[in-house]
């Protein structure tokens, strides 16, 4: 009878423990599926977003070629529409989508690659964009915007619990949700997200050393006082001192909104204003009356020649920028930024550690003519502004250029012109958005 017990009692530790091993396999297999689908969706999402990525820039950088007529524009402009494809192509390449929609974009973005590669050998032998060469740009051009419009709209519905996966049939990749939202629309829109509202040259602390500020170093009640005429009805509360490049005093100021307000010991200079929350306001200021306000905020402070180099409503809020423009030269190295609250009629945001970094005496000469600077300007543009500017230059230093605003189709262009040399130094474009307008 003992030996029946003992029996039972062992066949039944063996099944207990088969069980709980059976259990543990289960619960790990299952840990690991899921560990593995996450790492799965995580890399599909970033692929599909670097394909976004790289389908945007290629499409900023095909529209400047167009504009440009610089062979050493054309050369930089090109080589980043090879690269632009070449990782496309590896990012699409990535993603669960059916062969239809691969052969698609693969075969477009391997023609631009190819094209811009086949451009960018003739660049290196001295020769120029031909007319027939750009009448080939402006058909990839168009294919690219269809894509780019498709992508960026299907990109809108990827929410925080979006899942790629769960999108995808793979016995049917044809009929999979994900793969048919790919290229979808006919529409040869464009909606490119914004998260900036900048102009030209718009972070251009170029120098090391302050050379910006005097040298009178401001007391604590100084700047309270400055504060107090500046921003008539708030209270101003001191809250300390930062130490750095700029040693400076930090104020809240506190009224119809609050602000956070540094400013610089030395020269007794605002460096910076930042708005908490949301004013309550009871007027609404017109664009026009933003930049007038950004203008005599600066000239208030004893900031002299600051004059709106751009400007952009989004909302009740205007951002301008301003820069010095003395003898009709536009000084963009000593640019400030400002935000506007057109509800409240007050400056809500200033940065001016450009400024404050950059600002001196300088003279500049030019060997080239205005108008011989326009003559390489590409001949499909239509100037509608012209300007000599003082601008940083991409490495080191500041150039004297003429500052050509142009239009081509429904695009603006800021383009540079070395003043000395004649050679394009710069090119931008505005990219128009839903919430704004950006330079890129």
């Amino acid at each position: 009878m003992r030996k029946k017990i003992n029996t039972l009692a062992v066949l039944t530790t063996i099944f207990a423990t088969a069980t709980v091993v059976f259990l543990c396999l289960f619960l790990s297999f299952v840990a690991t599926s899921k560990t593995y689908k996450t790492q799965l969706e995580n890399s599909y999402m970033k692929s599909f977003y670097e394909m976004v990525d790289n389908v945007n820039n290629l499409e900023v950088n095909l529209s400047k070629i167009v504009a440009t007529s610089s062979i050493d524009s054309q050369r930089e402009l090109l080589s980043s529409v090879y690269d632009s494809c070449r990782l496309g192509v590896n990012n699409i390449n990535v993603l669960p989508i059916s062969i239809s929609k691969l052969t698609e974009i693969n075969s477009l973005l391997n023609t631009a690659g190819g094209f811009a590669y086949s451009l960018l050998q003739s660049n290196y032998q001295g020769k120029s964009i031909s007319n027939d060469d750009y009448g080939q740009l402006n058909s990839i051009y168009s294919k690219v915007r269809e894509v780019q419009y498709d992508l960026n709209l299907y990109m809108q519905k990827l929410s925080y619990d979006y899942s790629i996966l769960d999108d995808i049939d793979f016995d049917n990749e044809e009929g999979s949700s994900f793969s048919a939202g790919i290229v979808d629309s006919e529409s040869s829109g464009t909606n490119i997200p914004s998260l900036i509202y900048d102009g030209p040259f718009s972070d251009s602390a170029l120098n090391p050393e302050v050379s910006g500020l005097s040298d009178t170093i401001y007391t604590r009640e100084q700047i309270e006082e400055n504060l107090h005429s500046l921003f008539t009805g708030f209270s101003i509360y001191y809250i300390g001192e930062s130490s750095g490049k700029f040693d400076t005093y930090n104020f809240d100021v506190k009224g119809d909104i609050d602000l956070y307000v540094t400013v610089s010991k030395r020269g007794g200079f605002i460096l910076s204003i930042t708005a908490f929350g949301n004013g309550n306001g009871g007027v609404m200021l017109t664009s026009d009356d933003g930049v007038e306000l950004a203008e005599t905020f600066a000239s208030d402070m004893g900031i002299p020649n600051m004059y709106a180099v751009w400007n952009q409503r989004v909302g009740n809020v205007m951002y301008v920028n301003l820069a010095p423009i003395v003898n009709h030269v536009i000084y963009y190295s000593d640019l400030i930024k400002v935000k506007v609250d057109l509800s409240l009629g007050l400056v809500v945001g200033w940065e001016a550690t450009s400024y404050a970094t950059n600002h001196t005496s300088r003279d500049f000469t030019q060997s080239v003519g205005l108008l011989d600077a326009m003559e390489t300007l590409n001949d499909v543009l239509e100037v509608t502004e012209r300007n000599l500017c003082i601008i940083p230059d991409k490495y080191v230093g500041e150039i004297s250029a003429y500052e050509f605003i142009c239009q081509w189709n429904d695009y603006t262009y800021y383009i540079y012109i070395d003043s000395n040399t004649g050679k394009e130094v710069n090119i931008m474009r505005v990219i128009s958005t839903s919430s704004g307008d950006l330079l890129m």
